[in-house]
């Protein structure tokens, strides 16, 4: 290699080190900002007086609206290779609603504010997802995704601890404005957030040539819409989509009734509601790295597996909680099948995804996603009520109902999933690994010995 060409291959390798830095950044604003406010909005709405219907519209507009515009989005982003300039624009206006929530004068309106803000921000997780796979390779991809969610999950865990620590409890008997009760940790979210977006405007992005024409972008038919030439021409992509699509659905349909539980069934606190969302970001954050690195070992699959079948357990504790320390006792133990699942299911679609489509393959997975979860969330909302309704009032029974049918649908769904392949084939297996390991623990053994 001659002077020119080590010139020429460490001056891009200062540029992607730039462009990774300022990626962390926006990771870190973006993240601190949402940590500070999103664990606390189903507790503003039940401030501000929603029943188990409307936590089921909110959280069913939390899932819908994220995926809504990502088949657009990712389109676009695909046909113009551009990234960046979605990142800012979908993270400054989505994050300035936070100003709006604490604002809301009931519940309903509080839906409202959180449906558009998510439906703004949408352009930002295909075009994200996109970027990430601009910048790294089938070689360092799991060692650099891990990087990335460990840090946002880092700066979410600090955001929700001072978030907690910000929001007062009510005084018994006593009355406080949603303004007064919230305002502060909304108000420094929506902050953080505009900052960290605006950071990627120091990026240079390198424009790319489009794949696809004009005309071929924007004739969206009713066909191309409903993604069914994406599933059609990719079995593997296909049978994920279908298989978790079931899981998600099943697994949505307790998400309204989460704080529910926390609230009125535990009695948590604003600040111990925010240790729930820490504990399972933190056990999350301590095995992502690790799993990230396994990743690129053995691939998506045994992590998949692994992490439908531990999911089980979770209607099952929430049922039989009895205090706020067996939610921390399930997010720690949960951590390692979380870190699991969020480096494999976007290793899988990266795998699978055409180099030219990875964007638009993206939208299509979270859009079906969305709209799956959006159909369970409100589902298990008016399912709650029902029980509710059944059981006299008596909250435990009802919430407790709706626990074992997702229990059961969620077995199912883990169970199915074994029939889910990988088309890639990777350096090691986990059986592998685990062999290798156990060796070199009885060799240790025999040493001490």
């Amino acid at each position: 290699m001659n002077s020119a060409e080590r010139l020429s291959r460490t001056g891009r390798k200062s540029a992607q080190a730039d462009i990774l830095s300022h990626m962390y950044s926006n990771q870190i604003g973006v993240s601190f900002g949402k940590g500070l406010a999103d664990p606390y909005v189903p507790v503003l709405a039940l401030h501000l007086g929603a029943d188990t219907p409307q936590l089921g519209w909110l959280q069913a507009f939390i899932n819908l609206f994220p995926a809504v515009m990502q088949v657009p989005w990712g389109k676009l982003s695909d046909f113009f290779r551009r990234r960046i300039p979605f990142l800012i624009v979908g993270g400054v206006m989505s994050f300035s609603l936070y100003f709006f929530m604490v604002g809301a004068i009931n519940a309903w309106h509080l839906i409202i504010i959180v449906a558009v803000q998510l439906c703004i921000g949408s352009m930002m997780i295909p075009t994200w997802s996109a970027l990430v796979g601009d910048v790294t390779t089938m070689s360092n991809r799991g060692a650099v995704m891990s990087r990335f969610f460990a840090v946002a999950t880092l700066a979410s865990v600090i955001g929700s601890l001072i978030g907690g620590a910000l929001i007062p409890s009510v005084p018994e008997g006593g009355d406080m404005s949603a303004v007064k009760r919230f305002g502060l940790p909304f108000f420094m979210a929506g902050f953080m957030g505009i900052i960290g977006s605006a950071i990627l405007y120091e990026i240079m992005e390198e424009k790319r040539r489009m794949y696809a024409s004009p005309k071929t972008l924007f004739k969206f038919s009713l066909k191309s819409f409903v993604f069914i030439s994406d599933l059609k021409e990719n079995i593997h992509f296909r049978n994920l989509v279908v298989l978790n699509t079931f899981f998600n659905f099943i697994m949505s349909i307790i998400w309204p009734i989460l704080i529910l539980t926390y609230v009125e069934v535990l009695h948590a606190t604003a600040f111990e509601i925010g240790i729930i969302t820490i504990t399972s970001t933190g056990a999350t954050l301590f095995f992502q790295t690790r799993v990230g690195r396994l990743l690129d070992l053995i691939g998506p699959m045994p992590q998949i597996i692994i992490s439908r079948f531990a999911f089980i357990s979770v209607p099952i504790v929430y049922a039989l909680a009895t205090e706020v320390w067996h939610i921390y006792a399930l997010n720690i133990a949960l951590g390692l099948a979380t870190a699991m699942a969020n480096v494999a299911f976007f290793a899988y679609i990266m795998d699978v995804a055409p180099e030219e489509k990875k964007g638009e393959y993206f939208a299509v997975y979270n859009t079906i996603i969305g709209v799956a979860t959006f159909f369970g969330a409100i589902i298990g909302g008016y399912l709650a009520l029902m029980f509710q309704n059944f059981y006299a009032g008596h909250l435990v029974l009802a919430l407790g109902a709706l626990y074992a049918i997702s229990a059961v649908g969620r077995a199912i769904g883990a169970m199915w999933f074994l029939k889910l392949k990988d088309p890639v084939k990777y350096p090691d297996t986990l059986r592998g690994v685990v062999k290798r390991i156990l060796r070199r623990w009885r060799m240790s053994r025999r040493s001490e010995g």
